[in-house]
């Protein structure tokens, strides 16, 4: 399959910290915006979608309410099975307000500005989520090796496994210690991209690195004490989920990019 003509610039990868750019608009949609560069981390890989606004040339102010990548480009890459290369980002907005798109057309210079305490939220969940699987995998890697699913939220996360025999509390006890164990120990994390493909992510913390396209935050320390949680889904599936009510989240690493990131024909 040809590669889409066009692609959205990803700039949640190069710097999750930033909040609010200038970017051109690519395509307008019936309810969505695609731009040639972007800062809202689109739903995927477990993790929901950043929120946002965009204002217009003439100072409209419209809400997005989800981030969607279209149009990629499936990769046969080793630890990617199911990744997408390339493709656009589209931004879905607010049915109250897409009325407002009929003053918009591409080449406008648009601001999107993202809700940072959302994004932040997310980026700690999803952080937290892989201290769980890594406990999973030590106490259960037979049922990481059927890892059917997970569901990032700003307040939470689960993942969903295949399994032969139930998780026993005295294995969520451990898997639950093991996740407190990296919060303790204020580990750094790190993500950053294969050496070929700047869209296949890697995370990594301590020893542990594992592919994953989202968004995290740099230390374990803030998440505070991890909670998991077991339900059975039915015969051969098991949920676990965690959370953190005592989290630190931090906004004040968020700032804005004095660069314009518009496509060169929009450029005087």
């Amino acid at each position: 399959m040809r590669p889409f003509s066009r692609s959205t610039d990803k700039l949640y990868y190069s710097d999750t910290f930033l909040s609010e750019i200038h970017s051109t608009v690519s395509k307008v949609g019936a309810d969505f915006v695609e731009l040639s560069a972007t800062i809202a981390y689109p739903e995927g890989g477990g993790q929901q979608a950043d929120v946002g606004t965009l204002t217009l040339p003439d100072g409209q102010l419209i809400r997005f309410i989800h981030v969607r990548k279209m149009y990629g480009q499936r990769a046969n890459i080793p630890d990617f099975p199911d990744i997408q290369l390339g493709g656009v980002v589209e931004h879905v907005v607010d049915p109250a307000d897409t009325h407002h798109l009929a003053n918009l057309k591409p080449g406008d210079e648009v601001r999107i500005s993202i809700d940072t305490m959302r994004r932040a939220r997310l980026s700690l969940s999803h952080t937290a989520s892989h201290l769980l699987y890594l406990g999973v995998g030590s106490v259960r890697p037979d049922a990481v090796a059927w890892t059917l699913g997970c569901h990032i939220r700003p307040d939470g996360a689960r993942f969903d496994f295949g399994v032969d025999t139930r998780f026993t509390a005295q294995e969520i006890d451990a898997i639950e210690q093991i996740a407190n164990d990296f919060v303790a120990r204020g580990s750094t994390v790190r993500t950053y991209a294969h050496a070929d493909h700047g869209d296949a992510r890697y995370w990594q913390c301590e020893d542990h690195t594992m592919p994953c396209g989202g968004t995290h935050i740099g230390n374990t320390a803030p998440i505070g004490r991890i909670v998991v949680r077991r339900k059975s889904m039915g015969a051969g599936k098991e949920r676990l989920s965690c959370q953190f009510d005592g989290a630190r989240v931090d906004i004040a690493s968020f700032h804005t990019d004095a660069l314009r990131h518009v496509a060169p024909e929009a450029k005087p």
